[in-house]
């Protein structure tokens, strides 16, 4: 893994995705902008993967009182999450951020867009 920073599009591209996209495109355009190990990063404790691809344990859990490093795992590539102590799971971030936040789908997408920097009307 590079020690770069991650940062969110700028320029053309960034001002030409609009609301108008449909929502398959507008999740792609945020899963494309933001890597899984980057917002994980950004939304957990104490989470120190041990590689970049495949499942990894790491974190604790951010939906119950969890003391346990290594009960919560997310997979690198997709984003899926999985804790096994209180059985949160989910297919990607956008699902993730739905549970941890209480929001609704596009709510989520939404802020996810603000999040990455993708200009919307």
């Amino acid at each position: 893994m590079t020690n770069k920073k991650w940062r969110p599009a700028t320029g053309r591209r960034q001002n030409c995705l609009t609301s108008n996209s449909s929502i398959a495109q507008r999740i792609q355009n945020v899963k494309l902008s933001m890597p899984p190990i980057i917002f994980y990063m950004d939304e957990l404790d104490r989470f120190e993967p041990r590689h970049d691809h495949g499942w990894v344990n790491c974190g604790i859990c951010p939906f119950h009182q969890d003391r346990n490093v290594g009960s919560f795992t997310v997979h690198m590539d997709s984003g899926a999450f999985h804790c096994f102590s209180c059985g949160a799971a989910g297919g990607d971030i956008l699902a993730f951020y739905r549970l941890k936040y209480g929001c609704g789908f596009m709510d989520a997408l939404a802020d996810l867009e603000k999040g990455v920097g993708i200009w919307t009307h």
